[in-house]
């Protein structure tokens, strides 16, 4: 099991926590939680079961019901549901990696509703988006 205890990881994600507001934090979590289990094919509920944590623990993250998930939480979460850093949770995801699973999630959709998504998206760009 991967543990990140190191001095210079704890120091880092306690200057990246008291940067963040909480609920900005908590928000970040959830949607770094969510894109790590669609890139994964998982689920909240295996995710729970992965780290051991009862599924309400997840859901209540990914809700924003938890506004203070406990460190070791989201470790767990991180580490055993997921199979990475819990660094990984904290931060903000470049533009490369939001194009990147924009794609990705595009190309989950059929060719009907790939559609619908480039109508919309060009309707709410004010038809930017038809290059």
């Amino acid at each position: 099991m991967q543990q990140e205890t190191s001095y210079w990881n704890e120091n880092m994600l306690i200057g990246i926590i008291l940067a963040m507001e909480r609920d900005d934090l908590v928000m970040t979590v959830a949607r770094n939680i969510e894109a790590a289990m669609a890139r994964k094919g998982t689920n909240p509920a295996e995710v729970a079961r992965r780290a051991h944590l009862n599924p309400t623990a997840v859901y209540d993250i990914l809700s924003g019901k938890s506004r203070s998930p406990k460190l070791d939480t989201l470790n767990k979460i991180a580490v055993m549901g997921l199979n990475m850093p819990v660094s990984a949770l904290l931060v903000e995801p470049s533009e490369d990696e939001l194009s990147q699973e924009l794609v990705e999630t595009l190309g989950l959709l059929g060719p009907d509703d790939r559609r619908r998504f480039l109508t919309m998206l060009r309707a709410w760009s004010g038809g930017a988006a038809s290059a």
